[in-house]
């Protein structure tokens, strides 16, 4: 099989693992992944770097000629085109909404470059939002457009493939995978010392700690809430990321919580693994609103992984992607969320018990291996290999 895959989540090396994965259960995969070369985000200005399992020629990272991931941003058609005509895929799998404006781009070219090749999405949607007019009906017209062309829809939460069936109508081939996978190597090791340096708090007590956008609708008044209440007893707090909230962390929460609160800047993606295996406790208490809930918590997998107790509020697919391997407790719950890291601060074999517990399920789960096997079957499938 000839893939072609077009996503700008490609751009970061680790998310490109996937893919290494994918070439390694079937050698005789033929693969062009084309991702953005350069993104803004909250945390920082991202840059293509690739992945040392893939060879130059098997990615390509391409300027973004208008707008911006990831639903206005464009490449070039004339790049594109070329690509498509020189590499001819068999399948094209695109991981950008049908209702994109690369996404229409690449449907709209592959009908002429490559018109025999099988196409799929893969979405998060997991929100039956409606914008404002035109945009309404200029997204409801994309969508209709690029799933007409679609013999599969990937999917990355449950919530995702019912609306996908219910509302925008698809009547094609579904599967719900994680858009990514992990590496379980990156969470073997124990922590360099230089983290555990940088992470040493005054205080004792377990370390509980969160990793993301500092934003309110990741429920962190939530948890601030919570831990606000349990100052009879020792525990420590670690966060990790930028966002609007920096300012009313550092103005109500730092003066209450003291030397307890450390914030530490957004950290690359390679160095997750290591603050995370500093953890006893982490927690994902998102908040859901009327236009976002969350859809998957990567960061929740990567807890589980590196073996820490987790805690999920019950906001989008956070209970699907925690199972049996941590607490879900009702979204917005202070007393509850209270109540639960009350008893794992002051019980180490109960933390033990989930630690264990979370990594088995991210060990089923949320490999790079595992992740990727499940998308080659449905690959496969759609073009008849597997029956």
């Amino acid at each position: 099989m000839r893939l072609l895959v077009v996503g700008h989540t490609y751009m970061h090396a680790f998310a490109q693992g996937k893919y290494v994965s994918m070439k390694r259960l079937d050698p005789t995969l033929e693969l062009k992944v084309v991702t953005s070369l350069a993104v803004e985000h909250v945390f920082m200005h991202y840059r293509f770097a690739r992945h040392p399992g893939l060879c130059p020629e098997e990615i390509v990272a391409l300027p973004i000629v208008s707008g911006k991931p990831p639903s206005t941003h464009v490449f070039s058609p004339a790049r594109l085109w070329g690509i498509l005509r020189e590499f001819q895929p068999d399948h094209i799998h695109i991981e950008e909404d049908p209702h994109s404006f690369v996404g229409v781009e690449m449907v709209s070219l592959a009908r002429f470059a490559c018109p025999g090749a099988k196409i799929s999405f893969f979405i998060w949607d997991n929100l039956a939002h409606t914008p404002r007019f035109p945009i309404n009906i200029l997204k409801q017209m994309f969508t209709q457009y690029s799933l007409a062309r679609a013999g599969l829809v990937v999917c990355g939460n449950l919530e995702a493939e019912k609306l996908l069936r219910t509302v925008k109508h698809y009547a094609g081939n579904t599967a719900v995978i994680p858009q990514l996978g992990l590496d379980p190597q990156d969470y073997a090791s124990p922590p360099p010392d230089d983290i555990r340096a940088q992470l040493s708090m005054t205080g004792a007590g377990p370390l509980i700690g969160f990793l993301g956008r500092l934003v309110p609708e990741k429920g962190l008044d939530i948890l601030f809430e919570a831990l606000a209440r349990l100052q009879h007893i020792p525990w420590r707090l670690l966060l990790v990321g930028n966002g609007s909230m920096e300012a009313e962390i550092q103005e109500r929460w730092q003066p209450l919580f003291q030397e307890r609160l450390l914030r530490l800047e957004a950290v690359p993606h390679r160095a997750v693994p290591e603050y995370l295996k500093c953890l006893d406790i982490f927690v994902l208490p998102s908040l859901s609103t009327p236009i976002w809930k969350e859809q998957f918590g990567l960061t929740l997998a990567q807890a589980m992984l590196a073996g820490v107790a987790c805690i999920g509020s019950s906001s989008g697919a956070i209970p699907e992607v925690i199972g049996e391997g941590g607490v879900v407790v009702a979204e917005g719950d202070v007393n509850l969320l209270k109540d639960i890291l009350e008893t794992l601060i002051q019980s180490d074999e109960t933390r033990k018990s989930l630690a264990r517990k979370a990594k088995v399920i991210a060990l089923q789960r949320y490999t790079n291996d595992t992740v990727a096997q499940t998308y080659l079957l449905e690959f496969q499938k759609l073009h008849g290999e597997i029956l």
